[in-house]
């Protein structure tokens, strides 16, 4: 289910905003002065999706229209508080007639009559850290939160307390329609830190965040391709030991193709297993040549078999073929100097122009950022996500700029993801104007 309008209205007291999503290039580029609210209008999908409240609470907008691709309609209104109070959220969700489908719900609570012990805030949730009478910091996420922002996000693990509003107390429709909406939000620090992910994302395993991203993303590769040439190996001898009885078997009818066929066909399948050995997937073994001679329909026969096992053996490999494709595409083409290999049993490796291997930590901060975002978009992320990314420029150089939208494009299309952009770069956006939706600020 993807999101395809947003409206917003009276962002900060002041902006009505529309944005409507590019649903054929999968790409849409916010752009806007300064105070408009770019970032917010990040912060607030993010939120929706993810069921974090504590923003729509904190934010000043009236009421806000997520109009999905299912024909129904969230609309969230937004209460004020008093000085000791949150502001109350009013989640409705319409259907294509503009009908409330569900009964309304309400999320207000101020923090006096939350009935949380805060002295044991850190024992249930080991990864804050108190800072204040009333904040704590979230060293998974990177980011302060206060109470009601703990139990936004951590509800779950604080319902056995009376008073808590713990996720179970969303009503069902309201994660439905969340869970079949996944957003993935990179902000600025996240492509500088690795920081504030979700797990089997970006973000390591807490025993692990001393390894570098990098070091971390090899591995991950690594496991992937033995795994898929695990899987590879074993479609291919079960189709090898069946082979002569496919063949031998009267009852199985194998066409005899014309000769140029044939040749077109191993051809076809000789390029895309050399493409596949390049990729680092499969060993240089010698190839079977066929002879310059005439064939026999025997021969044409047997070859026929061979040929479609062949293809079918590959596909196998197919998905992440390309995925490995595209990131060396990205990333050599950015590379100066060094060239990116991957490795079945490394993952990935760095080589300098002169033959001697580099070790990845030796990259500069700019290329790690650019491996670990490529990588994490192609190969960590669910299909069907909406991926925000917040000025992309802060963590590009220059030169890497023009290339970012072709990219996303790329990885859109691969990877079957959505973006939505927030930039103020003249560079990322390029030409390509017919992306973009300007948020105005009304002079």
């Amino acid at each position: 289910m993807d999101l395809y309008e947003l409206r917003i209205e009276d962002l900060f007291d002041e902006f009505t905003h529309v944005i409507q999503f590019n649903t054929i290039d999968g790409l849409t580029l916010l752009h806007g002065a300064n105070g408009v609210g770019k970032t917010t209008v990040l912060k607030i999908i993010d939120s929706l999706s993810n069921r974090r409240f504590t923003l729509l609470r904190s934010v000043h907008f009236s009421r806000l229209h997520a109009k999905f691709s299912n024909g129904q309609t969230l609309v969230v209104s937004r209460r004020s508080g008093g000085v000791e109070a949150k502001a109350s959220l009013d989640f409705r969700l319409l259907g294509d007639d503009d009908r409330v489908v569900h009964p309304p719900w309400t999320l207000g609570h101020t923090a006096a009559d939350l009935g949380i012990p805060r002295d044991l805030v850190e024992d249930i949730i080991p990864e804050l850290n108190r800072t204040g009478a009333n904040e704590w910091f979230d060293m998974t996420a990177g980011e302060a939160l206060d109470l009601m922002g703990v139990v936004d996000r951590y509800g779950d693990r604080l319902s056995q307390y009376a008073g808590t509003p713990s996720r179970a107390k969303i009503p069902e429709w309201l994660r439905s329609l969340t869970a079949h909406f996944p957003v993935f939000f990179i902000r600025t620090e996240r492509l500088t830190s690795g920081a504030n992910d979700k797990p089997g994302r970006f973000r390591q395993p807490r025993e692990a965040q001393t390894t570098p991203t990098v070091r971390t993303f090899a591995r991950d590769l690594s496991m992937r391709i033995q795994q898929s040439l695990a899987e590879y190996s074993n479609y291919s001898q079960k189709l090898d030991s069946t082979f002569p009885a496919r063949l031998l078997d009267p009852a199985i009818h194998i066409e005899t193709p014309g000769e140029d066929s044939i040749r077109k066909r191993y051809n076809e399948e000789a390029d895309r297993r050399i493409r596949y050995v390049e990729s680092g997937l499969l060993d240089r073994d010698a190839e079977l040549q066929l002879p310059q001679r005439e064939l026999d329909d025997g021969e044409l026969r047997v070859l026929n078999l061979y040929l479609a096992d062949v293809r079918n053996k590959l596909s196998q490999l197919d998905e992440i073929a390309e995925k490995i494709e595209l990131f060396l595409q990205v990333i050599n083409a950015k590379f100066r100097r060094k060239r990116l290999f991957v490795d079945r049993e490394q993952g990935f490796r760095v080589v300098s122009t002169q033959g001697h291997p580099l070790s990845l930590e030796s990259l500069s901060s700019g290329e790690q950022q650019e491996l670990v975002l490529t990588y994490g978009l192609l190969f960590r992320e669910q299909v069907g996500t909406l991926v925000l990314i917040d000025e992309p420029e802060l963590s590009l150089h220059v030169s890497w700029q023009n290339d970012f939208i072709p990219d996303l494009l790329k990885i859109a299309e691969l990877a079957r993801l959505k973006f939505l952009v927030a930039t103020h770069s003249p560079s990322i956006i390029n030409d390509r104007w017919d992306l973009t939706v300007e948020l105005s600020d009304g002079e």
